[in-house]
């Protein structure tokens, strides 16, 4: 069976709302709901960060950190980040991306992602609304697909999976999130 892990991204930086990866999500660092999420369903999950503080906390839940350059971080496409986590990763066959602003994201459709990857061998899938707008809170890439990847700002997954979830980008989104009901 091929082999996926899960990638998060996060970096320390936002420019709508600032600190949004650690703000208090329930609890906690936002960034770190969907890191345990991933850490329940995958064998192994990455959290790459230009934060030491991030890496650390990710780290104690039992994710393996990336420190990312600050070159890859700012207004970067996501395709050359998931190239440099790559290259800590050994024997995988597929990226399993899951947005870390997303922290209402099910836990059900992160594992049905894997799942359809694995046995289903498809180069990439993504998450969308019921328009079937591209929302990407998964976005799921085999190696093969990641290191051809030409157009980074027009990704043509081959299914998208509907997701509710709730993207966290400003003040009232995380209100939103926060009264949205999720599985862990």
């Amino acid at each position: 069976m091929a082999s996926s892990v899960a990638l998060l991204l996060c970096k320390k930086e936002s420019k709508r709302l600032p600190n949004k990866n650690i703000l208090d999500f329930n609890g906690e660092p936002m960034f770190l709901v969907n890191t345990k999420k991933c850490l329940k369903i995958f064998s192994r999950t990455f959290v790459s960060s230009d934060d030491d503080w991030i890496l650390d906390r990710a780290e104690e839940v039992g994710a393996i950190p990336i420190k990312r350059p600050q070159e890859l971080c700012g207004d970067t496409p996501n395709i050359p980040v998931y190239r440099h986590a790559l290259q800590f990763m050994n024997g995988v066959d597929n990226i399993v991306a899951i947005q870390v602003n997303s922290p209402t994201l099910d836990t059900r459709l992160i594992y049905n992602v894997k799942s359809i990857i694995e046995k289903y061998r498809f180069n990439e899938i993504m998450t969308c609304h019921e328009d079937y707008s591209i929302y990407g809170s998964i976005w799921a890439l085999s190696r093969k697909r990641l290191l051809e990847y030409k157009n980074f700002y027009n990704p043509k997954p081959d299914i998208l999976l509907l997701d509710t979830s709730v993207d966290i980008h400003t003040k009232s989104d995380l209100e939103k999130a926060l009264c949205q009901r999720y599985s862990l």
